[in-house]
């Protein structure tokens, strides 16, 4: 049999670049096209190796590694539990659509190669109703997957924060967290979670020294407030929060203005940042963490 090199790279692109973008829907990752011709060129490499070398060991290693090179290269990541997340779906994927094609080529079979009559195999007629079935628990499942991204995406909102000072304004986004329930224990602020690395550029530089401050290590860290730097005591607090069996605080500092860009109108908030060290969306969907009080006030406003 003939085979055509150019027809053969263009086919498994083709298929390649379908599933890359099916994972990236199904794990709601971003889409990159630069990414995604990056993985469909690695997912070449065994479709050229077959042509020169079907029997090699290079070959046959390259079938079953190439996967993990072509995912890695088609979304970004941050952590490898994300990346295992996005190479399973790519593979279950891969394995459905792989064998829908099988049964399909199983049921319809040719006699005297393609250009042949067609035959029908009626006794085979079952896989018809199977993959309609499978097809409708598909789109079921799908359907299930957009709706919860579509009110994940919903509750997300774009905020702009100055911290003043010498600090730079950066942007942010922010999940409605409605168990979020802390607030400013002196001004009563509602307060939004942020994550420490997301605010670190526009923490003015006076302010700097607190974030990595004496204070972690102090059962009750308001005196060690009291007694440093006057512009310190005027711009932070500190917020109790109950944890897993103990109590401690975070710190907080409070902005000189943040805005909500992604209402119909752009609407400033009343808020006290409280930092935190760990990543808040593992996917990098969100970085803070919204007081239900925020929102609901700045819609009413």
């Amino acid at each position: 049999m003939e085979r055509y090199l150019d027809l053969d790279l263009l086919v498994n692109g083709s298929m390649d670049a379908l599933l890359l973008i099916l994972a990236a829907r199904l794990a709601n990752l971003s889409l990159r096209g630069k990414r995604i011709a990056a993985g469909v060129i690695a997912g070449e490499i065994p479709v050229i190796l077959s042509a020169y070398a079907p029997a090699s060991l290079i070959f046959e290693l390259s079938k079953y590694l190439i996967p993990w090179l072509m995912v890695w290269l088609a979304y970004p990541y941050r952590g490898f539990r994300l990346y295992f997340k996005s190479l399973l779906i790519f593979w279950v994927l891969s394995a459905g659509l792989g064998g829908l094609v099988y049964a399909l080529w199983g049921w319809i079979s040719f006699d005297g190669g393609i250009g042949g009559s067609l035959r029908l195999g009626l006794k085979n007629l079952w896989i018809l109703p199977l993959v309609a079935g499978l097809w409708w628990f598909t789109q079921k499942a799908w359907h299930r997957i957009l709706g919860s991204t579509a009110r994940h995406q919903a509750s997300i909102y774009d905020l702009e924060i100055d911290m003043g000072g010498q600090g730079n304004p950066f942007r942010v986004k922010a999940l409605l967290d409605t168990g979020n329930q802390l607030r400013d224990p002196l001004t009563g602020y509602p307060v939004i979670l942020i994550e420490e690395e997301a605010a670190a550029a526009g923490v003015p530089e006076e302010l700097l020294p607190v974030l990595q401050g004496a204070w972690r290590d102090l059962d009750d860290p308001w005196p060690w407030l009291w007694q440093s730097d006057s512009l310190w005591i005027k711009q932070c607090a500190f917020i109790p929060y109950q944890g897993v069996g103990h109590k401690s605080w975070l710190l907080g500092i409070r902005p000189q203005k943040v805005v909500c860009t992604s209402l119909s109108e752009p609407r400033e908030m009343k808020a006290t940042l409280a930092f935190v060290r760990q990543v808040l969306s593992p996917d990098r969907a969100y970085q803070a963490l919204l007081h239900p009080e925020h929102v609901q006030g700045a819609e009413e406003s």
